[in-house]
């Protein structure tokens, strides 16, 4: 509800106040209060677990209001009657249980040694890490990470402890059931939040794994300022927020309430420490609750505790539960040195490899005559095209990176206009239209080419001005990997546009591929690239429903990503350049007339009924290729002009 407020572009408030857990999920839409408080007030919440509360990016986006933290409750009736001290370490307070409930109960059915608080809400996650908190090294050891001999140790005594002193049903009562026992003192220890109890109880610090070591989840509220509400609100709330979060403010508020407060400097206050134990709120160690902040915290909280209650109330191995947790915080993708990375790798060494002696086949005289259906320079441009495309096939590797997403979009776009736009233009050569538009575009093959990529080139530029962003995928029961997400409007309509526009340029190569379909002359050439076309729209096609369709198996994602991107980027090649030729050749086809009659009918049919029937010595085949049996090599073309009855001599041979 809060989130849906401050997404909208009415804002109805001017201040918000949350849970503090909600910080980096709401930050970004609160001002930074560095820019408009002082900074000696900011410095009086500078020390202490505040700035892990209220600092989102190196922005104070908040400032704490309320704050709670849990302690240990001991009934010392029972302690004092037992001679017991209250317990510092966990080992104490199962000793100390043991030993008193073994005494009481045959007095009292409904008295408890220790309610745990390990329910299936998000109490429970308290309860979890500020308990494995207390198991680290020292005071100032940091949360430890969760697949180590640290966390596994807690909780192997988590579970002694359990069934030790408890059972399954005791530490699985929530709230209402602790505040029972809380108001009742039916209870030898009960773990919650700072409340006021019956007088049986006293507070003290929760235990630890050795003596001064101990943890406390903080809970509580924040308060933030929008960032979007002009310059007089923003002031305005600010001084609201000064004064509230002002040290005399909450000077008077502790003093009044006795609620702990987040200026640390308050407990060295005498006038605080005359009403409050000064010495205990000091000793409290805080712990917050950690989780990646692109992750839902609901949900974390929710996947965090089902994984750990497996080993605690169930059978699963510890060190599996805590394995499959641990995928909560990572993100997978896939390297060279896994088996289906060195197996798509291995496969596109081979394509490599086949790509690169590809190039020599124009080079034998036996083939090299039926090349010549394209300039050598387009031949280059479209070669040049399909290594661009190629390149897909390797920013699947490793973790996702902006870069890799913006590389993914220029070798798609620039790769396939340099691949296809060469034969368009040549293609469009074989075709007559007296269109005085169709004839300009004939004669300017290379400007047609240089706009499309100046197109492509500007919307590459407008792309890069709103850069991607990475967008977190979060699977349940699964691995988390990345993607690629367009952060704002525009980077994601400049990229359909890019979209339209390639998907344009294949659909235009397959009408001039059809049309000359059933050519006399280029029937040939016109069926493979209809084949590779349609190859290459299809692979399109189906990378588009693997990019929108969320797969929840990073593994199945590049597998099928990997697939598509070897048909898109080199079917075009391997048909057009590769078999064409080698089937021509073995068909015995000579494939050089054929281009010579192609293009000898249009460049008649341009004349316009001219009664001299002069040749254009500006035809793509005559300006490029001599039909002159001596003058054969590709790469060294010389411009022959050929008079009209010389052609029809040479044709007419044959």
């Amino acid at each position: 509800m809060l989130e849906k407020l401050l997404k909208s572009k009415k804002r109805k408030y001017d201040m918000y106040f949350f849970e503090y857990i909600y910080n980096s999920r709401f930050g970004p839409y609160f001002i930074n209060l560095q820019e408009y408080l002082p900074k000696e007030h900011i410095d009086i919440y500078s020390e202490g677990i505040t700035p892990q509360l209220c600092v989102f990016n190196d922005k104070w986006v908040s400032l704490p209001i309320k704050i709670s933290y849990d302690v240990l409750y001991c009934n010392m009736d029972l302690l004092e009657k037992y001679d017991k001290a209250i317990p510092e370490t966990w080992d104490e307070l199962i000793e100390t249980s043991i030993y008193i409930m073994d005494r009481e109960k045959d007095n009292d059915k409904d008295l408890i040694s220790f309610n745990g608080l390990y329910d299936d809400t998000d109490t429970g996650t308290v309860s979890l890490f500020e308990y494995i908190y207390s198991f680290r090294d020292s005071v100032n050891s940091p949360f430890p990470s969760f697949v180590n001999e640290t966390v596994i140790n807690a909780l192997e005594k988590l579970k002694y402890m359990k069934e030790k002193i408890a059972s399954n049903e005791q530490f699985q009562q929530g709230t209402l059931y602790t505040l029972g026992k809380l108001n009742d003192g039916k209870a030898l220890f009960i773990k919650y939040w700072n409340v006021i109890p019956n007088p049986v109880y006293k507070m003290s610090i929760l235990p630890g794994i050795k003596k001064g070591i101990s943890g406390s989840t903080i809970g509580g509220q924040s308060v933030g300022i929008g960032n979007d509400i002009g310059d007089k609100k923003i002031n305005a709330s600010v001084k609201i927020l000064q004064y509230v979060t002002s040290r005399e403010f909450r000077k008077n508020i502790t003093l009044e309430t006795l609620e702990y407060s987040t200026i640390p400097s308050l407990y060295d206050d005498d006038d605080i420490c005359k009403v409050v134990d000064c010495k205990f709120m000091k000793s409290i160690q805080f712990v917050s609750r950690k989780f990646p902040p692109d992750y839902p915290y609901d949900d974390y909280s929710k996947e965090f505790r089902s994984f750990i209650y497996e080993y605690l109330y169930g059978d699963k191995p510890i060190i599996e539960a805590l394995n499959e947790f641990d995928n909560l915080n990572k993100f997978y993708s896939i390297s060279f040195s896994d088996s289906i990375g060195k197996a798509f790798g291995f496969i596109l060494g081979i394509i490599a490899v086949i790509l690169v002696v590809s190039l020599a086949l124009p080079f034998i005289p036996n083939l090299r005559k039926y090349y010549k259906v394209l300039y050598l320079d387009f031949w280059i441009y479209s070669i040049f095209g399909t290594f661009l495309m190629f390149g897909l096939c390797f920013v699947g590797y490793g973790p996702v990176t902006v870069i890799k997403c913006h590389l993914r979009v220029f070798f798609f776009s620039f790769g396939l206009s340099f691949n296809l736009m060469p034969i368009i233009c040549m293609f469009n050569k074989s075709i007559h239209k007296k269109d005085i538009l169709w004839q300009a575009i004939k004669k300017q093959s290379y400007f047609v080419i240089m706009g499309v990529l100046l197109i492509n080139n500007i919307l590459y530029m407008f792309i890069l001005r709103e850069p991607f962003t990475i967008d977190k995928i979060f699977i349940k029961n699964g691995k988390n990997y990345n993607r690629c997400k367009s952060r704002s409007g525009l980077n994601r309509f400049c990229f359909y546009l890019l979209m339209i526009l390639e998907t344009l340029i294949i659909v235009i190569a397959q009408w001039l591929a059809f049309i000359k379909r059933n050519d006399m002359y280029l029937k040939k050439e016109s069926r493979f690239l209809v084949i590779s076309l349609y190859t290459v729209l299809l692979s399109l096609i189906m990378i588009f429903i693997v990019d929108t369709v969320n797969i929840n198996d990073y593994n199945k994602q590049f597998i099928l990503f990997e697939v598509f991107y070897i048909l898109f980027s080199i079917s075009n090649h391997f048909i057009f350049f590769i078999i064409r030729p080698l089937w021509l050749r073995y068909k015995k086809i000579d494939e050089e007339l054929e281009y010579l009659k192609a293009f000898r009918s249009n460049t008649f049919s341009c004349i316009n009924g001219s009664n001299n029937q002069k040749m254009n010595s500006k035809s793509p085949i005559y300006s490029k290729f001599s039909t002159n049996a001596n003058s054969q090599n590709l790469l060294n073309h010389k411009p022959v002009a050929m008079s009209n009855s010389k052609v029809n001599s040479r044709v007419n041979s044959q």
